[in-house]
Formats: C-alpha cells, sequence, structure tokens
C-alpha cells in the first residue's frame, strides 16, 4: 500500500498524458573538475639553465597529463551520447504507452511509471554527464593552449642558450687550434687545425725559411701602403698593407697551411707553417681560398684581402714559435 501512494502521482501524470519533468539532477559518475593550474611564472633573463630545464620538464609533464586526459574524454563522450539515443528512444516509447498498462491492472500501471521515472532520471545523468565532458574538454583545449604560449618563449631562451653554449665551445676551439698552430714543426705527427679534414703532410724543406730574410716578399702584389702596427693579443708588432677590396692575398713562401678560419681579433685569418718554426700569419681576409694541410708554394693565393670600417686592409705577422717578429727586417724595411 505504501509503495502504492508513493507511486500513485506517477501513474496520475501518465494517465493524463502530462508526465512531468524534474530538474536536471547531476550525474553520480561525472568527473569533477580540478581547477587548473595557474600559469607559470615567466623566467628572467638570467634564468639559470637548470631552473630552464626544469621548468620545460615540468610543463611537459602537465602537458603529456592534459592530452592524456584529453584523449580519455572522446570515448567518454561517444559512448554516453550513445547511451543517451537509446535512453530516449526508451523513455519516447514509456510514455507513448500512455493507457495501455491499465489493462494489467493499477500494480502493472505503477510497475509501468517505476520505469518511465527511471528512465528519465538515467536519460538526466546522461545530459549532466554529457555537459560535463565536454565543459572539460574545452577547458583542456584551453589550458593545452595557454601551455604553448608558455613554452614558446622558454623553448627560444633554450634555444639561444645552446647557441650561446655551441658559440662558445666553437670559440674556445679555434682558440686553442690558433694556438696549435704554431706547434706543427715542433710536432709535424700532428696537424691540430680547427675544420681540419686533411692529413699531415711532409713540408717542403729544400730551401730554408731563413734564407729568405732581407727578400720575403710582400703578400700583396704591386705598390701598397705598409705601417707597422700591433695586434691586441699578439704580442709584438705585425704590418698593415692597404690594398683595394677582394686583391688577391698570396703566401710569401712555401709551406702548409696550419690555420684557416675565423678567431677572435685576427677575422678570417690563414697561418702557414714554412718549417724551422717559422709562421706568416694573413689576417682581415674577406675570403679564403685554402684549408688546413694544404701544401701551397710560394706566391701560390691564400685568399682575398677583407674590407672593415677603415677599408680594406691586410694584417700580417711573422712568427717564430708562437713569438711575434718584427717583419720589418724580413722585408727588408
Amino acid at each position: 500500500m505504501r509503495r502504492r501512494a508513493r507511486l500513485a502521482p506517477i501513474a496520475l501524470a501518465l494517465l493524463t498524458g502530462a508526465a512531468t519533468s524534474g530538474a536536471a539532477v547531476p550525474a553520480a559518475d561525472a568527473p569533477s573538475s580540478a581547477s587548473l593550474a595557474a600559469p607559470a611564472a615567466r623566467p628572467s633573463s638570467a634564468l639559470a639553465e637548470n631552473d630552464l630545464d626544469r621548468l620545460l620538464a615540468k610543463l611537459d609533464a602537465e602537458e603529456k597529463a592534459l592530452r592524456a586526459e584529453l584523449d580519455s574524454i572522446g570515448p567518454a563522450l561517444e559512448l554516453t551520447r550513445r547511451r543517451m539515443v537509446a535512453r530516449g528512444r526508451a523513455y519516447y516509447r514509456h510514455v507513448r504507452a500512455g493507457f495501455l498498462p491499465v489493462g494489467g491492472g493499477f500494480d502493472a500501471l505503477v510497475d509501468h511509471a517505476a520505469r518511465v521515472e527511471r528512465t528519465r532520471l538515467a536519460l538526466e545523468r546522461d545530459l549532466a554527464r554529457e555537459a560535463e565532458l565536454t565543459r572539460r574538454s574545452a577547458e583542456l583545449a584551453d589550458r593545452l593552449t595557454h601551455l604553448g604560449a608558455e613554452r614558446a618563449p622558454l623553448e627560444v631562451h633554450r634555444e639561444a642558450m645552446n647557441r650561446a653554449r655551441v658559440a662558445l665551445a666553437q670559440e674556445e676551439e679555434r682558440r686553442a687550434a690558433f694556438a696549435r698552430a704554431f706547434e706543427t714543426s715542433v710536432r709535424p705527427d700532428y696537424l691540430a687545425i680547427y675544420g681540419a679534414d686533411t692529413g699531415p703532410a711532409e713540408l717542403d724543406r729544400r730551401a730554408g725559411f731563413r734564407s729568405l730574410l732581407g727578400r720575403l716578399p710582400f703578400p700583396i702584389a704591386g705598390r701598397a701602403e705598409v705601417r707597422k702596427v700591433s695586434r691586441r693579443g699578439a704580442g709584438g708588432p705585425g704590418v698593415e698593407l692597404t690594398a683595394l677590396s677582394g686583391a688577391p692575398v698570396r703566401s710569401v713562401a712555401a709551406g702548409r697551411v696550419a690555420f684557416a678560419d675565423t678567431y677572435a681579433d685576427y677575422g678570417l685569418t690563414v697561418i702557414v707553417d714554412h718549417g724551422e718554426r717559422h709562421y706568416s700569419v694573413y689576417a682581415n681576409l674577406g675570403a679564403a681560398d685554402v684549408r688546413a694541410g694544404d701544401q701551397v708554394a710560394g706566391g701560390a693565393r691564400l685568399g682575398t684581402v677583407g674590407s672593415g670600417p677603415d677599408g680594406a686592409k691586410l694584417y700580417f705577422e711573422l712568427r717564430r714559435g708562437a713569438e711575434v717578429i718584427d717583419p720589418g727586417p724580413w722585408f727588408g724595411m
């Protein structure tokens, strides 16, 4: 009797063809909407590399978790919608039945009303779950967009740090190669040159370099303004020859190219090892036509004169070992 009294209003609503629709009931199994993480603070320009890597790793982990959740929402949403369609059709059939259960008596009518109400409540839960999944999917997509915006400057910063690290390593390698270039006569078995891809070669030592003292040819053909200068970091005097930009630069004697690369204040530089621990240095080149390890004859073209703020000038040094020696006496100046 209690059951009949409780379900009587539902049966009456069905008999009058006006089944009531209650307020939407939140789905019991809908996922909770956790608050999204606040955007990470932007790093300062002096952000340490380990802090940067740690922050990027944190963003990577968050992005991975968000994408995994977003991927799981799709199948759940599809399943919920299929279930909604099936329950919607069942609810329509139940409501459309109308007075049909009356033939089975009052108990049959009450059971029919209970089925209709259960179907309606289940359908409302499905609707609520669909809304929650859709909302959460939009939240995840929005957060992923914000993560991409946060990541972009960090990636640029890390890339700049990587480039700076590589550039520093290359500069250190060039500096060491420049210094080692003046050791090749002492260690003929080793060609310590940055970027060199050829093996060691025996020098043509039939004529000693010392024999050229006082009659060493200039590295630029024709008339040129020559003045003695001291290049920072050289530790001794060199000469600067004013010439036309692009004028050919030639080796003052036969030898082996010990260095051909850009180096610090020297710019694009070629060093030729003439044996007997004598070296000629050609700096501020516009282009280099030789590579480390090449054998060159006296007068062979090494490159061209480069241009700078003060015009086209070639800087030239002579060295004995790593020590810069005055080139004047060698040129007969």
